[in-house]
């Protein structure tokens, strides 16, 4: 398939309670969503969610016995296929779009890895966006206490506050303000009960630098003045220090006013991932690689990275490199003091 012809595919996901099913049953009840699957993840060996979400059975799968991040990983690829092959048979309604709707425990960078890496899925899938659930009235303290929480909420396009009737409005703009500053990146919404709407789910390619409706404005407008300084006296986090705490995010942007050579900048990106790991959250940026015409669109999930896209044409006239950061721990340490070697080396280049 050509991209544009591609099935987009929603990640939902939020810790346990959050009101994913609700609002799933909400939403599938709208005319909009007719020629949706749904791919429901529960953590057990008996399924239940799956019976409570209404949608045709034939528009439906369950992968029960394991979180969809880890024992049945490989599961999702046969699920998203089997449910193309299902609604192509059926002579009303082809298959559109998709949700996955993982079990609150799940880590959604694998589920991304799994779909941006099997040529198969990629040929006839696309992602669209990933929507975090977080409940208003639990919200701040699974934040506090669960490691999965943060990395469901860092790893979203769109986070969905529920469960707004049951706190103070002070209460909602408090943990509004919390989720910005964790994300800033995604756009957060505060759900009052029936207001959902399908485009909450899905962005018709918004976030999907190779989709015509790709808008990188957002993006840009995320950079602040945050610019690359040399790097001070702190280094790489020392041998055997205490880890960082779950709950310590770090977001920043670094601007860089010159062009980078392509095989300096994705050496960098992938020695960046390896050395941090599961604290290098999310990295999204607009990059002006030297020689290209246009940017180049990067977006990486932890070990998950899309495909590098080139836009054929900047936006507008400011081609600064910009990269958003969000991290844990020293995540901002590490990566300005490789990026200063990186430019040492380069200057030092004959």
């Amino acid at each position: 398939m050509n991209p544009p012809d591609r099935i987009p595919v929603c990640l939902l996901t939020g810790f346990l309670g959050a009101g994913k099913t609700t609002l799933l049953n909400s939403l599938l009840k709208q005319p909009a969503m007719i020629g949706t699957g749904v791919i429901i993840n529960e953590y057990g060996s008996v399924g239940i969610d799956h019976h409570l979400v209404e949608s045709a059975p034939e528009d439906t799968a369950l992968i029960a016995d394991g979180c969809i991040c880890c024992t049945a990983r490989g599961e999702i690829a046969e699920a998203l296929l089997s449910l193309s092959q299902r609604m192509q048979e059926r002579a009303q309604t082809a298959l559109q779009r998709v949700i996955i709707e993982t079990t609150g425990l799940a880590e959604p960078w694998p589920i991304l890895m799994q779909i941006l890496r099997t040529p198969e899925l990629a040929e006839r899938f696309t992602f669209d966006s990933v929507v975090t659930l977080v409940d208003a009235l639990n919200g701040g303290d699974t934040l506090a206490a669960h490691d999965i929480a943060v990395q469901q909420i860092t790893a979203a396009d769109r986070l969905l506050i529920t469960k707004t009737d049951l706190v103070s409005a002070a209460d909602v703009d408090a943990l509004q303000a919390q989720l910005t500053a964790m994300n800033p990146d995604a756009e957060v919404s505060a759900l009052t009960p029936g207001s959902a709407q399908p485009s909450l789910l899905f962005t018709g390619g918004r976030h999907d630098p190779s989709s015509p409706q790709f808008r990188p404005g957002a993006l840009l407008a995320q950079a602040d003045t945050l610019r690359f300084v040399p790097a001070s006296a702190h280094s790489l986090r020392p041998a055997g220090s205490p880890p960082p705490r779950e709950q310590d995010i770090q977001t920043f942007s670094l601007i860089l006013d010159q062009p980078m050579l392509p095989g300096r900048f994705y050496g960098w990106l992938e020695f960046l991932r390896t050395l941090c790991g599961p604290t290098l959250l999310r990295v999204k940026g607009i990059v002006n690689i030297d020689g290209r015409p246009g940017p180049t669109v990067i977006h990486g999930v932890q070990k998950a990275f899309h495909m590098p896209t080139e836009l054929p044409a900047w936006p507008d006239d400011d081609h600064r490199t910009r990269l958003v950061f969000i991290t844990r721990g020293y995540g901002q340490e590490i990566v300005t003091d490789t990026l200063t070697h990186l430019r040492a080396c380069a200057a030092g280049s004959p």
